[in-house]
């Protein structure tokens, strides 16, 4: 299993170097529906599938959900600084092409490096 962690470099904060990345807020979108469909489960499946390949492709650095049954449902961020980049990758997904999420997208300033470390081993 893999945890999520946001890895800072083992340096002091004022040594760290920074890059902009794109951070994607995902938001319920105008065509949203409340129970659970065959049509929403191909969708979840297709936008699961997205996010598998953006991954694999090394140009999304972690997604995840938000809890809760807010209007905010989930989070991408982008190894890129290209916003126009980043709109073409959230429009191939099944999900905002459906209307069922819509993204809103925003520059973000971190740390250069930020990734995933993976679970040790038992």
């Amino acid at each position: 299993m893999r945890i999520l962690i946001l890895l800072l470099c083992c340096m002091t904060l004022s040594a760290i170097e920074m890059r902009m990345y794109v951070l994607a807020m995902l938001y319920r979108g105008p065509n949203a529906k409340t129970e659970v469909t065959e049509e929403s489960k191909k969708l979840q499946a297709g936008h699961m599938a997205n996010i598998t390949r953006l991954a694999g492709e090394k140009k999304l650095i972690l997604a995840g959900p938000m809890e809760g049954k807010g209007d905010l449902r989930g989070i991408f961020l982008f190894d890129t600084d290209d916003v126009k980049k980043a709109q073409e990758w959230c429009d191939q997904d099944p999900a905002i092409q459906a209307g069922t999420l819509r993204v809103e997208l925003h520059k973000w300033y971190s740390a250069k490096g930020i990734g995933i470390l993976e679970a040790p081993k038992p």
